[in-house]
């Protein structure tokens, strides 16, 4: 009975990363880019090495602790809600043109 809570928390976090990650979003443009010198933290977490980007999309994170939450039953990642944004954010993730999955690109694709 409890995965019928699943559905609407996976809606949630679809629609939310939807509204958040894409880079023309109006959310998107009036989040703060936090940057320490060669380490982008928010809202993207990357990495510059070598004159290219690293990019640790937020799907492949989301993936991480969907399957490390199968394991450990501690915390936040034990309830229901947590796993259906984690599913939700890496169906948004892998949902977008495989042009912008890119892990490692020249230029950022949105200026800092």
């Amino acid at each position: 009975m409890e995965y019928l809570s699943l559905v609407p928390a996976t809606a949630l976090g679809y629609l939310t990363f939807r509204a958040t990650t894409h880079p023309f979003s109006r959310f998107r443009r009036r989040m703060p880019n936090i940057k320490v010198k060669r380490v982008q933290v928010f809202p993207v977490i990357r990495v510059r090495m070598f004159d290219r980007w690293v990019h640790l999309h937020h799907w492949m994170s989301f993936s991480f602790l969907l399957a490390l939450s199968g394991f450990v039953s501690i915390g936040i990642l034990d309830h229901v809600l947590t796993r259906g944004v984690l599913l939700g954010g890496i169906i948004q993730g892998l949902s977008i043109p495989k042009a912008h999955r890119k892990f490692i690109y020249r230029e950022p694709q949105i200026k800092c």
